[in-house]
């Protein structure tokens, strides 16, 4: 396991997905048990190191355990909708590709948004947030219809439910930690 060497691969995997190369992505994936792991590791990897660079940024300290526990705890939930609109594309529509096929791209979209996430975040803030988002769904747009051969229509709706699911979450869990607001009588 290569774990740089695997993260570059999957860079130009994208990069060949998003320019449209046809074929020349599929195969830079590793899409076996160990590059599942692998990207996993990767993307928790930055979540952590996304959370000390913005702590000692804005704070000037470096997060207590229990900060970084919770940013990983919250962390995963993209990762693990991401992970289950995939498996339950894979498993309604059944593409001539395996799931980790499918899985590990688009784990390492996630890893790669945060790559490019960190260092917007430090400079203007959320602001890009959208626009991040708007990438991927590309993203997962291109990976329906490359790597699956799904047709246009459920590509795009495959895209919609990644990014809308995405979106959900920290609206659900807003809604889930704040207390009733009491109601005028």
């Amino acid at each position: 396991m290569k774990p740089i060497a695997e993260l570059r691969d999957a860079a130009l995997g994208w990069l060949d997905l998003i320019g449209r190369r046809d074929g020349a992505a599929a195969s830079r994936f590793n899409a076996g048990p160990e590059g599942l792991v692998t990207m996993l590791l990767w993307y928790l990897g930055l979540v952590i190191l996304t959370r000390i660079i913005q702590g000692l940024t804005l704070f000037g300290a470096v997060p207590a355990l229990v900060d970084i526990a919770l940013a990983l705890a919250l962390n995963a939930m993209p990762m693990l909708a991401i992970l289950l609109v995939v498996f339950a594309t894979h498993r309604v529509l059944r593409p001539a590709v395996g799931l980790l096929t499918l899985m590990v791209p688009a784990g390492y979209a996630l890893v790669l948004l945060l790559i490019i996430g960190l260092p917007l975040s430090l400079f203007v803030g959320s602001a890009l947030a959208p626009a991040l988002q708007g990438l991927l769904g590309y993203m997962l747009y291109r990976l329906a219809r490359d790597i699956a051969k799904l047709s246009l229509g459920i590509s795009v709706a495959f895209a919609i439910l990644g990014v809308v699911l995405l979106v959900a979450i920290p609206i659900g869990l807003y809604m889930l930690l704040m207390p009733d607001l009491p109601t005028p009588s």
